[in-house]
């Protein structure tokens, strides 16, 4: 079954995860939210890559 519009695509699913990974960080710095235990600038790293990757 194809999959058409937005995320038709591995990349653009990647790429989105990374915008909330890094959005997430952004609030974690300005101390909004806490998490202690998610490096979520380096997940969003991770997820930016993949996409170029893919």
């Amino acid at each position: 079954m194809a999959r058409s519009g937005m995320f038709s695509s591995n990349r653009s699913i990647a790429l989105l995860i990374a915008c909330i990974c890094f959005a997430i960080a952004v609030l974690t710095g300005t101390g909004i939210i806490t998490t202690d235990k998610i490096a979520w600038t380096d997940l969003g790293l991770f997820f930016g890559f993949l996409s170029f990757l893919l």
